[in-house]
């Protein structure tokens, strides 16, 4: 019985989500109906010419292009896309070898306007290690393009330019929560568990795996507002929803058995207010020193502990060991947020400066139960490394002895 009515409330929602992605249910039509229907703005050139590309024009289920310069010392395998002024593109993969196998499209394009491009797909051409052909004479539909940095972005469009521009910010929030999601889940997944109630799903497209996901958590209200695959070599799609007014996050991971989590940052989310809050608070005062005892490697390091606090309360603590070895030994740095006297969150990192060796490896650690040891890891620069929080907890008591030390005098 329980897992009938779940279908019915999941199909449910998979009902009103369908219904909210109608452009036409929004309240707008979209002015596309069709390759032939539009006409092309020839004193449009900045898309005109050679462009190294994430993918091949092949298929009207493409969500997004991205166009880069072509590098200019001539070397560039990939993909690649070309825009001829005679309003017809090439698109093929090049490669260092001719052990691959090589594809070729052609097709007809429409520049509309400073926002939106057309393309008209006619034949598709394999060789090398694979071959074959095919005349698809397919419209592949609409897409608004935009210029960021060096690169032109062409993101699926429905026609409308108010939600396309939205489409652009919610990818970016993906692509920025997509990194974050990366270092918390990647890297250090089994430590972080508790971000990621994964549930196993046999749904593929993005509509149900969104709804299947909302329905496990128990929400009824919500808005799909953008699904985004990744790149070809990407194992997790990550979906922008609106719950309540706020964004939320659905991954949904391919790897092994397909899996589905609505991701719960919260927690980590309060704790950088709170670090932004203190590292913009003008108003604590700041002072550093050496400490007495020594608390690194050898007699010889440089130790320095810098105290953030206002009146007795302190609400940050930087501590830096430098070592005389700097060409084998890295400058490590730990840094103490707290919150009613208890820390809130820690980084460490070791930074390599020897003339050989020049890297930095940084690591945080979000405090979810002090007492119990329960943290969740990120790795922030480099490879990152996990140190165990007994070491933490031992070199923290050490700095605080020596804090307190200084205030006695």
């Amino acid at each position: 019985m329980k897992n009938i009515l779940l279908l019915l409330l999941t199909g449910l929602i998979i009902s009103c989500t369908q219904k909210q992605n109608i452009p036409e249910s929004l309240g707008y039509k979209s002015f596309y109906k069709g390759f032939n229907e539009v006409k092309h703005d020839s004193s449009i050139t900045d898309l005109r010419g050679n462009w190294n590309a994430n993918e091949l024009i092949l298929s009207d289920e493409t969500k997004e292009y991205f166009l880069f310069p072509q590098a200019p010392d001539g070397y560039n395998i990939g993909n690649h896309i070309t825009l001829n002024p005679d309003q017809t593109f090439t698109s093929f993969y090049s490669a260092e070898c001719g052990n691959d196998c090589f594809t070729n499209s052609k097709g007809k394009y429409k520049i509309i306007d400073k926002n939106y491009i057309c393309f008209y797909l006619e034949k598709i051409t394999k060789s090398g290690d694979c071959s074959g052909s095919s005349t698809p004479n397919r419209d592949l539909g609409l897409y608004y393009y935009y210029k960021k940095d060096k690169m032109f972005c062409l993101l699926k469009s429905s026609g409308n330019l108010t939600q396309d521009k939205n489409n652009v910010i919610y990818r970016d929030l993906i692509i920025a929560k997509r990194a974050e999601i990366e270092k918390f889940y990647k890297n250090h997944g089994s430590l972080n568990h508790f971000m990621f109630d994964w549930k196993r799903t046999n749904y593929t497209d993005e509509t149900p795996i969104v709804a299947f996901c909302m329905a496990e958590n128990k929400i009824k209200n919500y808005e799909l507002l953008y699904y985004d695959k990744g790149d070809r070599y990407s194992t997790m799609a990550i979906a922008l929803v609106k719950v309540d007014g706020k964004f939320r996050y659905v991954i949904y991971d391919t790897w092994g058995d397909p899996m589905v989590s609505l991701y719960n940052d919260a927690e980590i989310q309060q704790t950088d207010q709170f670090i932004e809050k203190i590292d913009t608070d003008k108003s604590l005062q700041i002072k550093s020193f050496k400490p007495k005892n020594k608390l690194g490697r050898t007699l010889s390091d440089k130790e320095t502990i810098t105290v953030s606090k206002k009146g007795n309360e302190i609400y940050k603590v930087i501590y830096e060991n430098y070592p005389k070895d700097t060409e084998h030994i890295g400058v490590f740095t730990l840094t103490v947020y707290y919150q009613n006297s208890v820390p809130l969150y820690i980084d460490f990192q070791n930074a390599f400066i020897g003339i050989e060796n020049k890297r930095m490896d940084k690591t945080g650690l979000y405090i979810l139960d002090w007492e119990n040891n329960k943290v969740g890891v990120k790795v922030i620069n480099g490879d990152g490394y996990y140190v165990s929080i007994e070491w933490i907890k031992t070199k923290i008591d050490q700095i605080m002895d020596e804090i307190e030390q200084q205030n006695t005098k």
